[in-house]
């Protein structure tokens, strides 16, 4: 991305007033440039759309979908969430505060994530997981921990909630099984497993509701979500951010409790008259 910006910066002066234009909303938010048409890029600043193609051609770009897709990439394609973990903690003194700082800084994510949070998506989210007759939950690698224990939860909430399971579940079964009553939710984080993005693809052909929980505004799921919940650092480390996407996890699985506050009685109930001895012996 520094290398397009120094590009831009570089053609600056030859610019007509109407690319300058564009070309300092693109040095400013290039996320816009990654998520929006460019019919609406030219309405945020007032330009036609046109001139955002000809800004395009400017770069050296065929078009403006040509122009989007390298900036998606470039946004996107950053470091392994490995190297970025090690040099998070690796850049933080080693010493009796270590635990207090690496909290703290788990803390500061948690409020981030909080005050950046949609409430009419959230509440919007909380009503389909609450309502909807099935729900699905996808993650494969780093993002299967969250799939796991959200899908548990949430089962524990409202009965009818499975996680895909890649190594056990047929996938076009799965995805058959979704209707307009369904909610599809995707955990989506940092390389972005195409099976997840794909899941999210056909559920929402199948008429479901997909709620897709990332690390990034132009991350690829973001094309299939009906609603997208992101939580967001300034580097690509998917086991930093687990402890917000937990906290925003949570958040959900509190709501629905709350909003199927008789049906959750009902269960609780039920699961706590249980005798595990029938199971287990004593």
């Amino acid at each position: 991305m520094d290398a397009l910006k120094s590009k831009v910066q570089s053609k600056y002066d030859e610019f007509s007033k109407g690319l300058k234009m564009v070309a300092k909303h693109f040095l400013a938010n290039p996320e816009a440039f990654a998520m929006n048409s460019g019919v609406q890029v030219g309405q945020e600043i007032n330009v036609s759309e046109t001139t955002v193609i000809r800004f395009s051609h400017a770069l050296g770009y065929s078009g403006y979908s040509a122009l989007q897709k390298d900036v998606q990439e470039q946004l996107l394609n950053k470091k392994s969430s490995l190297f970025e973990f090690h040099h998070m903690k690796n850049s933080t003194d080693m010493d009796q505060e270590f635990s207090k700082k690496m909290m703290v800084k788990d803390a500061e994510v948690i409020l981030q994530t909080a005050e950046r949070l949609n409430v009419e998506d959230f509440t919007k989210a909380v009503d389909h997981l609450a309502r909807s007759e099935r729900v699905l939950v996808s993650g494969v690698r780093s993002s299967h921990a969250m799939a796991q224990w959200f899908s548990f939860t949430l089962d524990l909430m409202r009965g009818n909630v499975r996680l895909f399971r890649p190594d056990t579940d047929d996938i076009m079964l799965r995805i058959s099984e979704m209707n307009e009553g369904s909610t599809f939710v995707a955990f989506s984080f940092h390389r972005y497993a195409l099976e997840t993005i794909n899941m999210a693809k056909e559920a929402k052909r199948q008429g479901a509701f997909v709620i897709g929980i990332t690390d990034s505004e132009v991350a690829p799921i973001r094309e299939h979500a009906d609603i997208l919940f992101t939580v967001q650092l300034p580097i690509k480390s998917t086991l930093d951010v687990a402890p917000a996407v937990f906290s925003l996890m949570n958040a959900i699985v509190g709501a629905v409790a709350v909003k199927n506050s008789e049906q959750f009685a009902k269960r609780t109930k039920v699961y706590e008259e249980l005798q595990l001895n029938r199971f287990f012996g004593e």
